[in-house]
């Protein structure tokens, strides 16, 4: 057949019934190719669950023509990124590669669509990793409490269970199950392909016609699955009592379809409560912060989290609201406040100002959500699987025409307190921690299930790098892309939690968040109207060495985003009853932190290596006692001395309207910024001397995490790249180096595990992870510290030499395809005096590493005598 046009999008199907979805996008030379299967964990029997996401996995592990672990070599090696994902209704396969490398795809998913090996030892092997992934999923208490409420919410229908599935199936699932799981599902009458990137529709629907077409049709697996959820006729409430850092709450209504026409209303009902949400792997986070459930439950100071969400399914599903309380939260009063909500959007029209803001904030995450060819590709994916790809392009016209009227209609039918299912968690002993939340932390939205987790890929686009620095000091630097609809900046500052003294340790990530509470006259309830009207999100967090803002925008709000900005950072007005509650949430993140296994072996790890007095070793969040301590006016002092002109650093990318009228936006608004320099840091020791070993049990939790950590050379030592692709080798090509290879793939030990450089200018971190059972802790050390000690003994061989430089060199454009990587990306060629032409110089430094130098700098600069490990152990 040939390919028909239809709004950009070429659609065909070949004969043996393969559906073909095609988009052109000319912004850089690449593409992705995913290839989807109407296949998820709706689709499982009871006794059988997770079993698609098993499959999964079992996918690379080779068929008679591609071995074991080829695939991830063979993407890795042009610069490409790949990953696999499994949801409740399907499951996909991506590779985004430079476009001439095409051919890559078009060879690997014929092949495992039909040919898949599937050896008792490898089901067995996996068998081991997909616990320990499920392990590390029961670590999370609100993943814990999602699991629980979906489980009483749903009594029929295969929703009910998580898309990983239960333990106690994956424990007795044999390799015949998988195998017939597999044949069943894999064929070209249950798939589809998505490509999007920068080739000819035409040409490249012969290309896959060649590839797939020969292949057997096979039997056509209804939609309709037989099972219908039966109404549900009273509340339904779950409660769990478990170690946690404070209260969760989960409120789930039975909600419809995708192709229900009530959908579109509740997405805006939605964006109502909690704001407008990302969609699929784009769109941008931080809004919402003016939205119903953030009023009334986080700035009044009562929770550190809360947020409604609505799933986007092939049968009825849920909307659901959760609450992250603060420690000592009360569940009663939470759970009253949202029964408040919920009843006002069935029973009050949705005034008209609210309303056009929640459609705005949507239309503004669809523009978002547009950037890049695998953000696309997977978006038109999800709807076809749904519903149909079309929906995918009309839906800022379906979020137009919805009504208040529609809204309350949509509340009233489906937001009903007879038909819900409520969960709390309540914590089984009082405890405090430390790491930083993510601002949907009340929510575990388990949607898809991969490899390696879902990972948006960036890419290269137009225009050079332009730097101006302000007479002040400023240095602005940016990227003019024309065509884009929307910017993303990214403000660094030298003022981060270094820059305090221990007895006020947190007080830069305190002050950081602060200075959105209110600013220039401009209340904290004001600023976020401001930026929720624009459907724009503005973000100011401290690190241990920066604080950095960062800004999402269409492009004709970036003078208006770019005023906040600078109201916010020069004009902050600290109010105390806002410090209050910043101190309030940022104590939750703390005793949440100490509950997480993951960020307690990491803290426990960092200060192994940077010992006190080290303020590279403290918790960027403080503790509780410090952060108790703050008060208004040592955060105002603390802001006076380090924030300012002097070394900032601002990168803004996208639609602008030319370099320099962007740089004029900003040297508006800036260039008069007076302060004094940053307050020197003490000197840091950089190298820790002697290797120490620390641990810590945490109740309730079923898998151990590692950390181990090296203070290594400067990004500025010659020997930096050879380092680099040394490490690469070990941890991060392909399927997690070296490291993954033998410890994840060969020994099933951990669900994952790799390593990584943190680099900095005065002394860069080493580390390794991994997360395992908790009785293959010594073995996982032990394989970890064994390949080290080979890569710092031997040659590494040629092919992986080859691989590493091909991929550090082919992924540039891959890394910068979306706006705020690019930002990310020139904030660090200041940072670390690079020089605007270090892309194009970057090429030939990889291309200088030989196999001598690398395992010269694993041994000069990796020595294992002087690893620190910190690991964090179920109770």
């Amino acid at each position: 057949m040939t390919p028909r046009p239809d709004e950009s999008v070429f659609e065909s199907r070949l004969a043996n019934g393969l559906q073909i979805l095609l988009r052109e996008d000319h912004t850089a030379p690449i593409a992705t190719f995913w290839t989807w299967y109407r296949v998820g964990s709706r689709n499982e029997i009871p006794g059988k669950t997770g079993i698609s996401h098993w499959v999964e996995h079992m996918q690379f592990k080779g068929t008679p023509s591609i071995a074991k672990g080829q695939i991830f070599r063979d993407v890795s090696s042009v610069g490409g990124t790949l990953n696999a994902l499994t949801s409740h209704d399907w499951t996909a396969y991506f590779e985004t590669v430079p476009v001439d490398r095409l051919d890559l795809p078009l060879a690997i998913e014929p092949d495992r669509m039909v040919n898949s090996l599937y050896t008792l030892e490898e089901v067995e092997s996996e068998r081991t990793v997909i616990l320990s992934e499920r392990q590390g999923a029961e670590n999370d208490p609100g993943y814990a409490l999602y699991e629980e409420t979906i489980g009483a919410a749903f009594h029929a229908h295969p929703y009910r269970h998580m898309v990983i599935g239960y333990a106690t199936d994956l424990k007795r699932i044999t390799r015949d199950d998988l195998y017939h799981h597999y044949r069943r599902f894999y064929h070209p009458a249950n798939a589809f392909v998505v490509a999007v990137g920068d080739f000819r529709a035409e040409e490249l629907f012969a290309r896959i016609e060649a590839a797939f077409g020969a292949i057997p049709a096979g039997e056509e697996i209804p939609r309709a699955i037989g099972v219908v959820e039966p109404p549900q006729p009273g509340e339904r409430r779950a409660l769990l009592r478990r170690a946690a850092g404070a209260p969760y709450l989960r409120v789930a209504f039975h909600a419809p379809e995708a192709a229900d026409p009530d959908l579109v209303p509740l997405l805006v009902a939605e964006a109502v409560l909690s704001g407008g949400q990302p969609m699929g792997f784009g769109g941008g986070g931080g809004m919402g912060r003016s939205s119903r459930l953030y009023r009334a439950l986080v700035a009044s100071g009562l929770a550190r989290a809360a947020g409604s969400d609505m799933s986007i399914t092939i049968d009825p599903y849920l909307f659901q609201v959760g609450v992250a309380a603060l420690p000592g939260g009360n569940l009663e009063e939470l759970e009253s406040i949202v029964d408040r909500e919920v009843q006002r959007l069935r029973e009050e029209p949705i005034p008209d100002d609210e309303l056009q803001r929640a459609i705005r904030q949507l239309e503004a995450q669809f523009v978002y959500s547009s950037e890049g060819v695998t953000n696309q590709a997977y978006w038109l994916g999800q709807w076809d699987i749904v519903d149909t790809w079309q929906r995918a392009l009309s839906l800022p016209e379906e979020f137009r025409a919805v009504t208040a009227n529609d809204v309350m209609r949509v509340a009233d039918r489906y937001l009903v307190a007879e038909r819900r299912t409520v969960g709390w968690l309540e914590p089984a002993d009082e405890v405090g921690g430390a790491r930083q939340p993510a601002e949907n932390a009340a929510f575990y939205p388990v949607s898809a299930w991969g490899l390696n987790g879902p990972r948006s890929e960036k890419s290269a686009a137009s225009g050079d790098f332009e730097r101006q620095a302000l007479p002040n000091g400023m240095v602005i630097l940016g990227q003019d892309r024309p065509e884009s609809r929307s910017v993303a900046l990214r403000l660094r500052l030298p003022a981060g939690a270094i820059h305090e003294s221990p007895e006020e340790a947190g007080i830069a990530y305190v002050t950081a968040r602060a200075s959105l509470r209110g600013a220039g006259g401009k209340s904290f309830e004001q600023i976020n109207t401001l930026t929720d009207d624009l459907g724009s999100s503005i973000s100011i967090d401290a690190g241990r060495q920066f604080v950095e803002a960062r800004i999402r925008c269409l492009r004709d709000d970036l003078p208006v985003m770019v005023d906040l900005l600078a109201r916010v950072l020069r004009e902050p007005d600290f109010p105390r009853e806002e410090i209050a509650r910043v101190k309030a949430e940022q104590i939750g993140a703390i005793a949440e932190g100490d509950k997480d296994t993951r960020a307690t072996a990491d803290r426990i790890m960092r200060r192994a290596v940077y010992p006190v007095p080290n303020p590279l070793g403290r918790r960027v969040l403080g503790t509780d006692e410090s952060v108790s301590a703050i008060d208004r006016d040592e955060v105002a002092r603390f802001h006076r001395h380090a924030y300012g002109p002097s070394g900032a650093v601002l990168a803004v990318v996208g639609g602008l309207g030319g370099f320099s009228t962007a740089a004029r936006t900003i040297g508006e608004a800036f260039g008069d910024w007076a302060g004094e320099p940053s307050p020197p840091v003490g000197d840091i020791e950089v190298t820790n001397s002697a290797s120490s070993r620390h641990s810590e049990a945490i109740p309730d939790k079923s898998q151990a995490d590692i950390a181990l950590g090296l203070a290594t050379i400067p990004r500025g030592n010659p020997d930096y790249y050879a380092l680099d692709v040394a490490n690469l080798i070990l941890g991060r090509l392909g399927l997690m180096g070296r490291l993954g290879a033998e410890v994840r793939d060969l020994q099933g030990l951990a669900y994952y595990v790799y390593s990584q450089l943190e680099p900095r200018a005065d002394g860069s971190l080493w580390t390794a992870r991994a997360g395992v059972d908790p009785a293959n802790v010594e073995r996982a050390v032990e394989s970890i510290e064994r390949e080290l000690e080979r890569l710092r003994s031997e040659l590494v061989t040629e092919e992986e030499l080859r691989d590493a430089r091909n991929y550090l060199v082919g992924v540039l454009p891959l890394a910068l395809e979306s706006h705020d990587g690019v930002a990310a990306m020139l904030l660090a060629i200041e940072e670390f005096g690079l020089g605007l032409d270090y892309l194009q110089r970057y090429p030939a430094l990889i291309d200088a590493v030989t196999r001598e130098a690398v395992q010269a700098a694993a041994h000069d600069h990796l020595a294992i005598d002087r690893i620190a490990i910190g690991i964090a152990t179920p109770a």
